[in-house]
């Protein structure tokens, strides 16, 4: 005898797949407590004795990634926010 189409159906699970971070923006964006986003500076990682000391200082200090690229990093950090 063959089963219902109805009872097969309703003894499926339906399971559905979690969102997946992104392992490459994990690495590079921080998302603080009050939403926003910490990245690192660019341009201190070599040819750095042609630039002067106070811009190496200034390059040690991350930044804060403005609005328009924040729901870029939503997207790859879905558990951040």
């Amino acid at each position: 005898m063959v089963k219902s189409l109805k009872s097969v159906r309703n003894k499926t699970k339906r399971v559905s797949t979690s969102l997946k971070t992104k392992k490459a923006a994990k690495k590079r964006y921080k998302v603080l407590g009050s939403g926003l986003v910490k990245v690192g500076c660019a341009s201190k990682r070599h040819n750095t004795s042609k630039k002067t000391r106070a811009l190496k200082n200034k390059l040690r200090k991350g930044k804060i990634l403005g609005p328009e690229s924040k729901n870029l990093v939503r997207e790859c950090l879905p558990y951040s926010y």
